[in-house]
């Protein structure tokens, strides 16, 4: 399963703590993805994501720890996300899905995913799904 996948938190988080729900499952579709030559695309608004919650649920060192490891993995492209890429995602994706308890943090994904023509996402968030994405792990 060679190719690009968009990390979303709910992947990474799953991966990242081991009494996740997800976590078998994310670490056996990582470790397969990744020895087939996949690479993931992300934005350090998932990364903050991230490390908020293993802050929250593992303390400060092992967020901190957890943050500066995903950061440096080599496998990963980090797309910088600045004003013009949050208002447009603000202005599509959030305004067509205002039905939906989208973050910001989702619509910037989706807005990433759009401009990369990713189809796949790393995550376990049926969002990514609604927006027309599909959920690979």
């Amino acid at each position: 399963m060679a190719g690009r996948a968009f990390a979303d938190t709910s992947g990474l988080l799953a991966l990242a703590h081991r009494r996740d729900q997800y976590h078998g499952r994310a670490a056996v579709f990582a470790r397969n993805f990744l020895r087939s030559g996949g690479r993931f695309v992300s934005t350090p608004l998932v990364a903050a994501e991230v490390h908020g919650l293993l802050l929250y649920r593992l303390g400060a060192d092992p967020a901190r720890a957890a943050l500066e490891a995903l950061l440096a993995d080599s496998a990963f492209d980090w797309v910088p996300v600045d004003t013009v890429l949050i208002g447009t995602a603000v202005g599509g994706w959030l305004q067509k899905y205002r039905d939906q308890a989208l973050t910001l943090c989702d619509a910037v994904s989706f807005e990433v995913m759009r401009r990369a023509r990713l189809e796949n996402a790393f995550a376990f968030d049926r969002h990514f799904e609604v927006a027309g994405f599909r959920l690979i792990a």
